[in-house]
């Protein structure tokens, strides 16, 4: 045997892949039955490369495991996949995490951890791994969640990996539960395998949950859209599902039918950021933002578990097209949202939707609502730290004649973070001139102030959602805090 020299690390990647691509043409030579299940596979930047090494070893691939086509065909073999419902981005939740671990503690499954990027350089150590992994793009994190009982497939698609040169990391018989934790976490780009045993295996992980399900006909989706285009099987006990701009305002109609006239809370605003946000992360207890100019920007003080329960309620609220966060109806019958349930910011934004009818008792009407119109962050007298001021509008409710729901009276007010102020700007509305003289415009802008302080921050991450800015440093640590608080009661 001639014995290879290697002297540069460009040259040993090179011989990598050659050697990698040798083994795998003598296996290719063999009986092949894997192959890929659907056209999109070839232009998949991961799995493109490897579809063809990987039906060496009788194992197919597709791009979308939940197709029509793909699941109509029979599983004779080990399917590599990804799935429409979890895009790229799409990074696990706390439910979902706290899932993925218990399952992982239990050696129930494990985890593929491929850094896909071929000129990245070969990752040695867990440590190493998890640093370069952190520190990553969307387009390098992946992880190929299994079955424990598929690790021997699981080795063979590894062994394909690496002999294209992709670093990486196997997480498998509960070992390193902390770095497991932390790529699934982060993992922005979450493949399953598709086995016959894996679908056996029940669990409410998505990258089990959704194998052998097929897409709904004439879309890309498992799952059934609401009219606000949310997927309506997660909207199931939540608040009426509504969009605060299908309410109107003082010169656009209102859309929703009386029968769902909401009530309560509902925060939609998209905050404006006077800096270019890159990333955010998670330190000392508390979330920074990093800038284009690679400024770190600290935010205001909050308790974690708000920020916990808040940043939940965007992701939720993104998920079913809603806005809505509390109702209470005529019979005192709380709905409160998901993820604001019996924390402390549920709690507070409950209250809070009780007080306009203490201060505002001779109108007709059946319902209040409280909406943000407006959500501003900019750089605050203290060097490298951000504030906000939000707007927002108490409006009491029904419906007209056409059953459509209709602002009667909309107090508006500006909220300023930096004193923790309301004021009393302006009011509007049919209505409007039945109003007492001697009505506490501050007294009922005071009681509601908390509904202002929260739409701040929740307009923050619906921006940082909707510009898909990064949060991966300390994301695991912040996704496993407790948001629990006070109690959300059935009635009030």
């Amino acid at each position: 045997m001639t014995r290879v020299q290697i002297s540069s690390e460009a040259a040993k990647r090179c011989y990598w892949r050659w050697l990698g691509a040798s083994a795998l043409g003598l296996a290719f030579a063999g009986s092949v039955s894997g192959k890929a299940l659907d056209e999109a596979v070839a232009e998949d930047a991961l799995l493109g490369v490897v579809v063809e090494a990987l039906a060496a070893y009788t194992i197919d691939v597709s791009a979308n495991l939940n197709a029509r086509e793909v699941v109509g065909v029979r599983i004779d073999a080990p399917r590599l996949g990804r799935f429409a419902d979890l895009p790229i981005n799409d990074l696990p939740d706390s439910s979902e995490l706290q899932d993925w671990e218990v399952a992982y503690s239990l050696s129930e499954i494990g985890g593929l951890a491929i850094f896909a990027n071929p000129d990245a350089g070969r990752t040695l150590t867990p440590v190493d791994f998890l640093a370069q992994w952190l520190n990553g793009s969307a387009a390098e994190r992946a992880l190929l969640t299994f079955h424990a009982d598929d690790f021997a497939t699981i080795e063979l698609i590894q062994r394909v990996l690496t002999g294209y040169g992709y670093p990486t990391l196997l997480l498998y018989a509960a070992a390193q539960p902390t770095t497991a934790g932390e790529i699934y976490a982060t993992a922005a780009q979450r493949l399953a395998l598709d086995t016959r045993g894996a679908r056996r295996y029940k669990s409410d992980i998505p990258e089990f949950a959704y194998l052998g399900e097929r897409v709904r006909r004439n879309t890309d989706s498992l799952f059934k859209p609401d009219g606000n285009q949310g997927d309506s099987s997660l909207a199931r006990g939540e608040p009426a599902v509504f969009q605060k701009e299908s309410l109107g305002d003082e010169f656009t109609q209102s859309t929703i039918r009386e029968i769902v006239v909401p009530g309560g809370v509902a925060l939609g605003e998209t905050a404006q950021l006077a800096v270019t946000a890159v990333a955010l992360q998670f330190a000392d207890g508390a979330l920074q933002l990093s800038d284009s100019q690679g400024q770190i920007w600290q935010l205001p003080p909050l308790d974690t578990e708000t920020l916990k329960a808040l940043f939940d309620f965007v992701a939720r609220s993104e998920a079913i097209g809603s806005d809505a966060i509390v109702d209470i109806d005529g019979d005192g019958r709380v709905r409160t949202a998901a993820a604001l349930r019996d924390t402390d910011a549920g709690f507070a934004l409950m209250e809070a939707d009780t007080r306009p009818f203490d201060y505002v008792r001779n109108l007709d009407v059946t319902k209040s609502v409280i909406i943000d119109t407006g959500v501003r962050w900019f750089a605050g007298s203290a060097a490298g730290t951000l504030q906000f001021d939000s707007e927002f509008e108490v409006r009491f409710l029904s419906a007209d004649n056409m059953r459509i729901a209709q602002t009667r009276v909309a107090l508006e007010y500006a909220y300023k973070a930096t004193s923790d102020t309301v004021v009393f700007e302006d009011s509007w509305g049919r209505e409007a001139g039945r109003l007492h003289e001697d009505l506490d415009y501050a007294g009922l802008g005071t009681n509601v102030a908390v509904v202002a302080r929260y739409a701040g921050w929740i307009g923050l991450f619906r921006l940082l959602e909707e510009q898909a800015v990064p949060f991966v440093h300390g994301r695991y640590a912040f996704m496993k805090l407790d948001k629990t608080g006070r109690a959300t009661p059935s009635r009030y």
